[in-house]
């Protein structure tokens, strides 16, 4: 797990409380609860999936749906796009990219 800072905590706090001053959001506990560290199965199974099935699916399932959604849309535009020889990049690259979002869930659930 990675540990913030004093400078980046000091900016963190300033972002909350400019949000809070200008009445964008109405407490600092909305802000903290919108980032929810997610469960240690659930990363796991994401990373699996990732690995093993196809990737952007485990990206889905652990809630990351736009990060998923465009790993699923590069792998299968690359499976077809192998024949012209450009798919293999594209599909090395989303998954590649897949595997970096569920090493990065596990580390977050930890």
């Amino acid at each position: 797990m990675v540990k913030k800072s004093n400078a980046q905590k000091k900016v963190s706090k300033k972002v909350v409380k400019k949000a809070v001053s200008s009445k964008k959001i109405k407490s600092v506990s909305k802000v903290t609860k919108s980032v929810k560290k997610p469960d240690q199965t659930i990363a796991i199974l994401a990373l699996v999936l990732n690995i093993l099935v196809i990737p952007g699916i485990g990206s889905l399932v652990a809630g990351k749906n736009k990060e998923g959604i465009w790993q699923i849309v590069l792998a299968i535009l690359g499976i077809p796009l192998m024949l012209v020889l450009i798919g293999f990049p594209m599909f090395l690259g989303a998954w590649i990219w897949g595997l970096v979002t569920g090493i990065r869930l596990v580390q977050a659930s930890q």
